[in-house]
């Protein structure tokens, strides 16, 4: 692991990502998955170094950025965690055919992680309780994409990862890039309560500095916008529109603007037609009708976002749009 500029070794066997379980063995025995799994579990070793920087800078205000490994492929757990699922699914064994690592059980490793996930939460809102931090502490969790597509054993359509929404990770639709926000700052903030606001993670910079009184430092030439007001149960503005690219899935790009969201495919290939669709949020928030020819002037109106907010990139051209810059 890398840990700033430093190599951190951990005390495990080099083992190869990407394997296939061998032929003449037989998948239903555990012991057979053995030479899959390490001694070191990486994401303890984060969740304890993040309780670490607390316990470090408790006395001063600090900022905290947790990025969690799990769940992601290859499934894997140890064994206290994933004994609370087995036998609780009707799991057949993954042998590795889809990418990553072999495992006997999948969908009681990939249950099992998200619980040792919440685990390492919960260790870390009763270390902050313990140091009396808890209504100076604001906790924010979120996810940086939508559920992986069914690969390296995991089965989202079994779990309803997106909850009906269309599309997965790397996907501009709805499934790829809609995903859980929760904050929690005691007696600020009122649990339990639901919003529908629209934001990106580029407001979460103007939203902390706007919580903790830093307006004044919020840089001029920042994309996002404070939702701090949201909050707080109160009003805000809309935000303008959400604009997203990606290369993935042939190239892609999506502009939301209040309800209305439109997302063109197809854009890393010069002489291929792009597929541009429009889709009304409210009314249809699983991206199943196209209403592009009903709504011209919201589409010239949305398009012009796409061209203007798209920055052309060396690495990831878009030649039918970069074309035109």
């Amino acid at each position: 692991m890398w840990e700033n500029d430093k190599k951190v070794p951990l005390d495990n066997p080099e083992i190869p990502a990407y394997q296939k379980f061998p032929s003449d063995a037989d998948p239903k025995n555990p012991k057979n998955y053995e030479k899959y799994i390490g001694k070191i579990y990486s994401p303890d070793v984060i969740s304890e170094k993040a309780r670490s920087f607390v316990m470090q800078n408790k006395d001063k205000p600090f900022f905290l950025y947790w990025a969690t490994t799990v769940p992601h492929v290859a499934l894997q757990v140890p064994q206290d965690s994933l004994n609370e699922y087995l036998g609780k699914f009707d799991d057949k064994p993954y042998l590795g055919g889809n990418g990553y690592l072999p495992h006997y059980s999948p969908r009681a490793a990939y249950a099992a992680m998200i619980t040792r996930m919440d685990n390492e939460i919960g260790k870390m809102v009763n270390l902050i309780k313990s140091l009396g931090l808890e209504e100076s502490t604001i906790f924010v969790f979120t996810s940086d994409n939508g559920p992986v597509l069914k690969v390296g054993g995991t089965d989202p359509e079994f779990f309803n990862s997106t909850g009906g929404l269309r599309g997965y990770k790397g996907s501009l639709y709805e499934g790829g890039i809609r995903v859980p926000l929760v904050v929690r700052w005691k007696n600020h903030i009122q649990s339990g309560k639901i919003s529908d606001y629209v934001c990106g993670f580029e407001d979460w910079l103007p939203t902390i500095l706007d919580l903790c009184g830093g307006n004044a430092i919020i840089p001029k030439d920042c994309d996002g916008v404070s939702f701090a007001p949201i909050l707080f149960g109160k009003n805000a503005p809309p935000k303008p529109f959400l604009y997203r690219e990606f290369p993935g899935y042939g190239g892609q790009q999506a502009v939301r603007m209040g309800d209305w969201k439109l997302i063109k495919t197809s854009m890393l290939r010069r002489n291929q037609k792009t597929t541009i669709e429009l889709f009304n949020l409210k009314t249809d928030p699983y991206e199943k009708t196209n209403v592009i020819s009903e709504y011209p002037e919201i589409v010239k109106k949305l398009e012009e976002i796409l061209v203007r907010e798209h920055i052309p990139s060396e690495v990831f051209p878009f030649p039918p749009i970069d074309n035109k810059k």
